[in-house]
C-alpha cells in the first residue's frame, strides 16, 4: 500500500533490520517501490513506499544541510499560489516536486503551512534541527497511517502489520475494537484491532518531541470550519455552483498523463463523473462487474454506450472466486472491513491494464445525496442529544451497511466468561465518539458523522484495496466542493434533489438510463418519468422478470460456494479454542445462513470470519 513510513528513536539508536522488516512487510507486489533513508546520529529512519505512479521522485528530499528531510505520497491540487509565494521570497523550487514543495513551506512558514495544502496525501517531516518529526495527512484522512509510541520509540506506517513487525511491541487485542467490528462490521475513531496502535485521525498533526519522548496529535482543520451559506442564495445558486465545482475538481484530475477509469455502476456516482470526464478527456474507459443480469451490469453498459466509453465487463458468476482472492485482499485491508467488500478483486489485474487511476465515486453520495440523513432520516427528529445517540446507534447496527447482530444475538454469541469483558463495549465507544461531532444541526451533525465513521472508516476501504493495483482520485472530496455543500440547507440534499439537479444540468445524457436503486430515470422531464414508470411496473406484471438490485450475492455465494470454507473457519479448533464465542450458538448462527429462511444474515457472520481470518494473520 502507497504511503510513508519509518520511526524515530528517543535513545537515539538505529535498528536497520527494522527498517528493513517494514520495507518487506509494506511490499505487496512486482510493482511495489520502496525507498528508505536513516541517519544514525539523530535515530530517525524514514520511508516511502508507492506503485509507480504517484510520487515516484527520489525521497526523502532533504534540506540544504540535510538537517531535515521530507517523506511524501499523494497529490496537491490548485497549489499555483503556493509556488508563487515562494518564488517571491527569493526561495524559488528547483525539481518541482511535491516533497519538494512540502519542504520549502515548512522552513518557510512553520508547520502551520499544512492548513494551506489541498490534495489527497500523507507527508513525514523529520527535523533534526529541532529533534522533532511532524507526520499530517490530507483533510479527510484518505491515505491511511497507523502509530505507535512505546518504549521510547514513534513508528508509524500505511499498514498495522509493518507496525507489528517491531518484536518490542506487546501484541495486545483491543477488546472494545472486537466489539465495534462485531457489531458495526467497521472501526470507530482511531482504533485499530491493537491496543497502543491508532489510525492517524482525518486532517491532523501529528508532533513527536525526541527529547521528551512525547506525542500529540492534533486537528488542524474540522468540521465546525465549514463557511455559513450566503443569506440570499436559492436552490437554484446551490446546483449551479455545486456543478461549476463539480467540474473544475474533475478537470483537476484528469490532468496529466495518467490513463482515466472509472468503475461504472448503475447508481449515481459513477456515471457523474464518466458523464464530465467524458467531456474533458475522452475517451475515459469504464469497468463494471457484477451478477449477470443485475441492474448494475445491465444500466453500467447502457451508459458506457451513450458515453462512447470503452467498457469492461466482469460477471461474477459463482462465489468460488473469493477464496482465491480474499488473502490478499486481508493482506490490504487488514481485516478493516469483511471480506464481503472484496468484490473487484477479479477485475484489480486486468484493470492495471487498462488504467493507471481510478475516478471514483466515493462520497458522492454521501455529499450531492445526503444519504446518510436521507436513510436515517428518524435521527433528524432527536429532541437531545441523548436521543441522538439511541437513535445512531441503531442505524449503525441496522443501516449503513448488512444488518448486524441484535443485542439478544450479541449475548448469545459470546461465551459466558468472555461476554462481561465486551458487554456495552460498541454503545459506550459510539456514544463517546460521537460527543466529539457537536456542530451544527442534527442533519449536519449527523452527515459529518458518517462522512468519517462510514466513508473514511468503511467505503474508503474499498479503494485503498485497489489503490494496490493502481491509484485513485477523489473528484467529490474537493474542499471547495465539500465547503459549499455541507453550507447549505439539509433539505437541498435530501432524497438526491440536489444530485439530480446537478446531473441534469450538467450531463443530462445519462438520465435517459435508470438507477440500480429504483429503475427510475432520472430526468427532469415529469411526464418521461412518470410514463417509464407506468411502462416498467407493466413489465413487471406481463413478464414477472426483476433485474437484481445488488451486483454481489454474498449470502448465497456462501450457501452454495463456500459454505465448506466458512464452516471450517468458523468451527476450527483454532477458533473455539480461544474461548470468545459460545459454540452451540455460533452453530445456530451458521445454519440459519445456510437454511436460506432468512436474509441479510450475512451481516452477522462475515465479520465473525474476517475477524478471525484478521488474527490468524497479524495476532497468532
Amino acid at each position: 500500500m502507497s504511503g510513508v513510513f519509518g520511526f524515530i528513536d528517543s535513545q537515539k539508536q538505529i535498528l536497520s533490520d527494522h527498517i528493513l522488516r517494514m520495507s518487506r512487510r509494506l511490499r505487496q507486489s512486482e510493482w511495489t517501490r520502496i525507498q528508505t533513508w536513516s541517519d544514525d546520529q539523530s535515530g530517525a529512519a524514514l520511508g516511502q513506499v508507492n506503485i509507480g505512479l504517484f510520487s515516484t521522485d527520489v525521497q526523502p528530499f532533504c534540506s540544504e544541510d540535510g538537517a531535515v528531510a521530507v517523506v511524501f505520497f499523494g497529490e496537491l491540487y490548485h497549489v499555483e499560489g503556493l509556488r508563487a509565494r515562494l518564488a517571491a521570497d527569493s526561495r524559488p523550487l528547483r525539481l518541482g516536486t511535491e516533497a519538494e514543495l512540502v519542504l520549502r513551506l515548512y522552513e518557510t512558514l512553520g508547520a502551520g503551512f499544512i492548513r494551506d495544502l489541498e490534495g489527497v496525501f500523507v507527508l513525514a517531516i523529520w527535523d533534526g534541527r529541532q529533534g522533532q518529526l511532524l507526520v499530517a495527512n490530507d483533510r479527510f484522512g484518505l491515505v491511511p497511517l497507523y502509530y505507535a509510541h512505546y518504549d521510547g520509540k514513534l513508528v508509524f506506517a500505511p499498514t498495522v502489520g509493518a507496525i507489528l513487525t517491531d518484536r518490542r511491541l506487546k501484541r495486545e487485542l483491543d477488546l472494545t475494537a472486537m466489539a465495534q467490528f462485531i457489531r458495526f462490521q467497521r472501526l470507530l475513531g482511531d482504533r485499530t484491532f491493537f491496543d497502543g496502535v491508532h489510525l492517524l485521525p482525518y486532517a491532523s498533526q501529528l508532533r513527536y518531541d525526541q527529547s521528551g519522548d512525547t506525542v500529540n496529535v492534533a486537528h488542524y482543520w474540522d468540521f465546525d470550519q465549514i463557511p455559513a451559506w450566503p443569506e440570499k442564495a436559492t436552490f437554484e445558486d446551490a446546483v449551479v455552483e455545486s456543478g461549476r465545482l463539480l467540474r473544475r475538481a474533475v478537470e483537476a484530475r484528469t490532468r496529466g498523463d495518467f490513463r482515466a477509469g472509472v468503475y461504472l455502476s448503475g447508481g449515481l456516482d459513477s456515471r457523474t463523473l464518466l458523464g464530465i470526464a467524458s467531456q474533458i478527456a475522452s475517451p475515459v474507459v469504464s469497468l463494471t462487474y457484477g451478477v449477470p443480469g443485475c441492474r448494475d451490469v445491465l444500466y453500467a453498459e447502457r451508459i458506457a454506450k451513450r458515453l462512447k466509453s470503452p467498457h469492461y465487463v466482469f460477471p461474477l458468476t459463482d462465489g468460488s472466486w473469493v477464496q482465491d482472492e480474499v488473502s490478499f485482499h486481508l493482506e490490504v485491508t487488514e481485516g478493516f472491513v469483511t471480506w464481503t467488500h472484496c468484490h473487484a478483486a477479479t477485475t484489480l489485474r486486468p484493470a492495471r491494464d487498462l488504467m493507471d487511476v481510478n475516478l471514483t465515486g466515493f462520497y458522492g453520495d454521501q455529499l450531492l445525496g445526503a444519504r446518510a440523513s436521507s436513510r436515517a432520516r428518524s435521527t433528524l427528529g432527536a429532541i437531545d442529544d441523548m436521543d441522538f445517540v439511541a437513535r445512531m446507534y441503531e442505524h449503525f447496527v441496522r443501516d449503513f451497511s448488512w444488518p448486524g447482530l441484535t443485542e439478544a444475538e450479541e449475548k448469545l454469541l459470546f461465551s459466558q466468561e468472555f461476554y462481561p469483558r465486551i458487554r456495552d463495549q460498541a454503545f459506550d465507544s459510539l456514544a463517546q465518539g460521537l460527543a466529539a461531532f457537536c456542530c451544527g444541526d442534527n442533519g449536519h451533525r449527523l452527515e459529518y458523522i458518517t462522512s468519517v465513521y462510514h466513508c473514511t472508516r468503511l467505503t474508503n476501504m474499498n479503494c485503498v484495496y485497489q489503490r494496490a493495483f493502481f491509484e485513485a482520485r477523489y473528484p467529490f472530496c474537493d474542499y471547495q466542493l465539500v465547503d459549499w455543500v455541507y453550507s447549505m440547507p439539509i433539505d437541498y440534499r435530501l432524497d438526491d434533489r440536489l444530485y439530480l439537479g446537478v446531473i441534469n444540468r450538467e450531463v443530462p445524457r445519462v438520465t435517459w438510463v435508470p438507477r440500480d436503486a429504483d429503475e427510475q430515470l432520472l430526468t427532469d422531464h415529469k411526464i418521461v418519468r412518470e410514463v417509464q414508470g407506468m411502462l416498467q411496473r407493466a413489465r413487471r406484471r406481463l413478464t414477472g422478470l426483476d433485474h437484481r438490485a445488488i451486483h454481489e450475492d454474498p449470502e448465497g455465494w456462501l450457501r452454495r460456494d463456500l459454505g465448506a470454507w466458512a464452516e471450517d473457519l468458523l468451527f476450527a479448533p483454532r477458533t473455539l479454542e480461544r474461548g470468545f464465542y459460545n459454540p452451540v450458538f455460533l452453530r445456530s448462527l451458521f445454519d440459519r445462513q445456510m437454511s436460506g429462511r432468512e436474509v441479510d444474515t450475512i451481516g452477522k457472520i462475515a465479520p465473525i470470519m474476517t475477524y478471525e481470518m484478521m488474527l490468524r494473520r497479524l495476532y497468532d
